[in-house]
C-alpha cells in the first residue's frame, strides 16, 4: 500500500505514505489485515486529511444511497446533507449516475491498494494471501451491507445499462489481482490447477448469498426471526474460517 500511495504525487498521498511508514515502524506487526484496517481509521482521522468538498459529497451520497437506494435519493437531498448547492454536484459529477459510480470507486479504492500490495508481497505464501483476501472482502461486505444491497440491485437491473457496465468494470478491476494471486500459487506449485474464475465466484458468491438473503440465511443457520447476518460477529468469524478451510482443500496440493 505504501508504494501505491507514493505513486500518487499529491500532497495528501505523500502524507498518507508518511503516516503509514511511522505506524509500520512503531507496530512491526505481521498481521497485514489489522495494519490495513487500523491505517484506514488512522488516515481518515489524521488532522491533515480534511475532506474536500468532492469527498464530502461522496460521503453524503454513500449514506443516502445506502438508506434510500438510488431511485429514492435525489441530488437535492445529497446537496442538503453535504451542505453544498446542486450546482457544485453537477460541476463535479454531471449526473446522479456518475455520482453513484464515484461512490462505488471510493468504496473500491482502499481494497485496490491492499490487493496491489498483497500480490507483490514476497513474505507471504499464496494461501496466506488468499486468507487476507477473504478477511478483507468479508470486512468490506459486512461494513456497509445496505450499500452492497443497492449495488447488487443496480447490477441486476437492465434499465441503466451504462451505470451497470461502469459498476461491473470497477468490481472487475479488484478481481484482477485476486486472479493474479491464484496464478502465482499455481505457477509456484503451491496450488493445484483449478478453475480460477469459478474459484473467485465461490468465495464472493458465498458471502453475497449470506448477506443478501436474510431470510434464507436465517433458516439455513436455524436462527430465530430477527437474526441479522451482517450484525452477527460470530457469523463473520464462522464465514471467514469456513472459506479459508474451503480454499485450502480446493487449492493446496496434498
Amino acid at each position: 500500500m505504501l508504494q501505491y500511495l507514493i505513486s500518487d504525487s499529491g500532497e495528501k498521498s505523500r502524507a498518507s505514505a508518511l503516516v503509514i511508514k511511522q505506524f509500520w515502524e512503531r507496530k512491526k506487526t505481521k498481521n497485514f489485515l489489522n495494519v490495513c484496517l487500523v491505517l484506514n481509521k488512522c488516515l481518515i482521522s489524521h488532522s491533515f486529511f480534511k475532506m474536500t468538498k468532492k469527498e464530502i459529497i461522496i460521503q453524503s451520497a454513500l449514506k443516502l444511497f445506502s438508506t434510500k437506494g438510488f431511485e429514492g435519493t435525489s441530488v437535492r437531498e445529497i446537496a442538503s446533507d453535504a451542505e453544498v448547492n446542486v450546482a457544485m454536484i453537477n460541476y463535479y459529477f454531471t449526473s446522479k449516475e456518475n455520482l453513484f459510480k464515484s461512490v462505488v470507486e471510493y468504496r473500491a479504492l482502499f481494497l485496490k491498494g491492499i490487493l496491489a500490495d498483497l500480490i507483490n508481497n514476497k513474505n507471504l505464501s499464496a494461501i496466506e494471501k488468499v486468507d487476507e483476501v477473504i478477511d478483507q472482502t468479508i470486512e468490506r461486505k459486512f461494513s456497509n451491507v445496505e450499500f452492497n444491497h443497492i449495488l447488487h440491485r443496480e447490477l441486476s437491473l437492465q434499465h441503466r445499462p451504462q451505470l451497470r457496465e461502469a459498476i461491473s468494470d470497477i468490481i472487475m478491476k479488484n478481481l484482477i489481482p485476486v486472479k493474479g494471486i491464484i496464478k502465482q500459487g499455481i505457477k509456484s506449485g503451491e496450488f493445484k490447477e483449478v478453475d480460477i474464475e469459478l474459484t473467485i465466484t465461490t468465495v464472493s458468491g458465498t458471502i453475497h448469498y449470506l448477506l443478501n438473503s436474510d431470510i434464507i440465511c436465517r433458516k439455513i443457520l436455524g436462527k430465530k426471526e430477527g437474526f441479522t447476518p451482517f450484525q452477527n460477529k460470530h457469523l463473520k468469524k464462522r464465514l471467514s474460517a469456513h472459506l479459508k478451510q474451503l480454499m485450502r482443500s480446493h487449492l493446496l496440493k496434498n
